[in-house]
């Protein structure tokens, strides 16, 4: 009898151990985040089409544990905090430049996708961006 519920307590601490191994493993979501990416941007304006080419680099915040900074939104130099869940990301809103944006995409490998919708006095624009990790 006591060897059974010797084995069974050393196998369940060999579960708790590979449940917390794995945990480890996994790490932080938002490290695949973390880079430079190379973006281009597409947005349409009274029927006109714009592209712009430029890059943006994201960090882990440093005030809450499940968002990202990205710096350089839209080329304009300015920096957005995203919430990150799993391989998506939501901007909420926030102000830059005197104008309201929000947004969300998503990482697709080491491929960046996402939507930033600028609120400004003269209307709404929807940029879109998506680039590779450099």
């Amino acid at each position: 009898m006591r060897t059974i519920v010797l084995k069974s307590m050393i196998m369940v601490a060999a579960f708790v151990c590979c449940m917390s191994c794995s945990d480890d493993e996994n790490g932080d979501v938002r490290d695949a985040f973390v880079g430079s990416y190379r973006i281009e941007e597409t947005a349409i304006v009274d029927g006109l089409e714009y592209k712009d080419n430029y890059n943006i680099t994201i960090v882990k915040s440093s005030v809450s544990n499940t968002d990202i900074v990205i710096s350089n939104i839209l080329n304009t130099g300015a920096s957005v905090n995203a919430t990150v869940s799993g391989v998506n990301f939501n901007i909420q809103q926030q102000t830059i430049n005197s104008a309201g944006v929000n947004g969300s995409g998503r990482l697709e490998g080491t491929l960046i996708r996402f939507s930033v919708l600028v609120t400004q006095p003269n209307g709404l624009v929807n940029f879109t961006c998506e680039g590779p990790k450099q």
